[in-house]
């Protein structure tokens, strides 16, 4: 009974002195840390919550961004010592003081063909996917197979210019893809008819004048793309794809085309010797040389130039008005660093900003896929031509549908070009081998 008040005893001193220790805790810090923590029973573990006891794991801040690399074509080489390439040197260096001395690399790749675009991204891509660049100055056709390949992004929620309203309705069409953005467009290019003044009294309003006059004709009727007597067709109210996006080509407007070849094969504006033409480029070697004097041709090539005593209109009319086919450049954006792409799509926003495109484009010689940037060209007259030929010009048709159409309509060019066929079976025979 004894030993029974002892423990008693001491089991009430021992409560005491833990009642102290707390309290004491409460007012020590170093005390209340020394004092062991009781484990908790299965039934208080249900109220613990699920912040108690975890240590949180620290946000990774993302490396700074440091440097980006850009990929250009020989003309936008800023080493240049050219109007264009100084103020695209000068944006470039604006835009590394805005991003505290960001170093900006520019790496000039041939526009196309071994060793192009395209092709390094297509090869960087595969063997060496760490030194992509960050952005990418692609054409409209490579563009189109870049994005197919999956060798650009998609800028979809990364940027709002492209909603803007203020793109031509092909420049705006440029940037897309399968209803997704893949660049954004800085500069345009239009097929439209050179000519030199002194060759006519009075410049013809239509085509039929142009094939019943005295000057040549010049087109590139050995394209595989047949771009110019595409628009003619579409211009003549022609439909190139069925319901199921199928390309296609009728028989009646196609015939109205060649049928305005017979007329200036008859009367030799449209010699058998054009065959000799495969690009729009050859063609203004020829009218810059004076071997003709009447051509068709990319509007870039006459701006780029501008010879003395010449002038260039928009496509003329068939039925259903002028209609012009276009292209361009865009800038695309390959690296697959989310940090990067951030920074690359605000250096290719800062990149397509009117006051920049307005003084760029003018000393480039392109049409600027903006039309606020063309309004601030100094010359009235050539600002309202360029601006007829842009508001005409419709987006080349896709890389597909030219590999299926451009061979036939070239097949049917040579046709009536050489008096093998006439306009009505030359039409039905092109039109017959896309069905089949």
């Amino acid at each position: 009974m004894k030993r029974l008040k002892t423990f008693l005893a001491l089991g009430l001193i021992l409560a005491l002195t833990l009642s102290a220790c707390e309290s004491l805790g409460d007012r020590i810090p170093w005390l209340r840390d020394a004092i062991p923590t009781p484990t908790p029973t299965a039934g208080e573990i249900g109220e613990i919550t699920p912040t108690e006891g975890i240590t949180p794991t620290p946000e990774t801040t993302p490396e700074p961004v440091t440097e980006l690399t850009l990929w250009v074509p020989p003309e936008m080489d800023p080493e240049l010592d050219t109007e264009a390439t100084q103020l695209f040197a000068q944006q470039l260096q604006i835009f590394s003081d805005l991003h505290d001395d960001l170093e900006i690399n520019v790496r000039v790749k041939a526009a196309s063909g071994a060793a192009g675009l395209l092709d390094a991204l297509t090869a960087t891509n595969a063997a060496a996917p760490d030194v992509l660049p960050d952005l990418i100055a692609l054409s409209r056709p490579d563009l189109e197979t870049a994005a197919l390949k999956g060798l650009i992004h998609p800028l979809d929620g990364m940027t709002e210019i492209p909603d803007d309203s203020d793109w031509f309705g092909f420049t705006r069409e440029m940037a897309l893809l399968q209803g997704s953005t893949f660049g954004l467009p800085f500069a345009g290019d239009s097929l439209v008819l050179v000519y030199r003044p002194a060759s006519f009294a009075v410049f013809p309003d239509t085509w039929e004048e142009i094939v019943s006059g005295e000057a040549v004709l010049a087109f590139a009727a050995e394209s595989d793309q047949a771009l110019f007597q595409l628009a003619l067709y579409k211009s003549q109210g022609g439909v190139i794809q069925d319901n199921q996006r199928r390309p296609m080509l009728e028989v009646d407007p196609l015939s109205e085309v060649f049928q305005l070849m017979q007329t200036g094969v008859q009367v030799s504006t449209l010699p058998d010797w054009l065959n000799q033409y495969q690009t729009p480029d050859q063609v203004w070697t020829a009218f810059r040389e004076g071997q003709v004097n009447l051509g068709v041709t990319w509007l870039s090539n006459y701006l780029r130039e501008m010879p003395v005593d010449t002038a260039f209109v928009s496509l003329l009319p068939m039925s259903d008005g002028a209609v012009s086919y276009g292209t361009g450049m865009s800038w695309a954006v390959a690296t697959s660093d989310e940090n990067r792409q951030v920074l690359a799509v605000e250096l290719a926003e800062f990149l397509v900003q009117p006051d920049f495109l307005a003084e760029w484009s003018s000393a480039a010689g392109v049409v600027p896929a903006r039309p606020s940037a063309l309004e601030s060209w100094h010359d009235l007259n050539l600002k309202t031509t360029v601006n007829q030929v842009a508001m005409t010009t419709l987006l080349r048709p896709s890389n597909d549908l030219l590999s299926s159409l451009g061979p036939v309509i070239r097949e049917g060019t040579r046709q009536m070009l050489q008096s093998l066929s006439d306009p009505v079976q030359a039409a039905q025979a092109a039109a017959e081998s896309l069905e089949e």
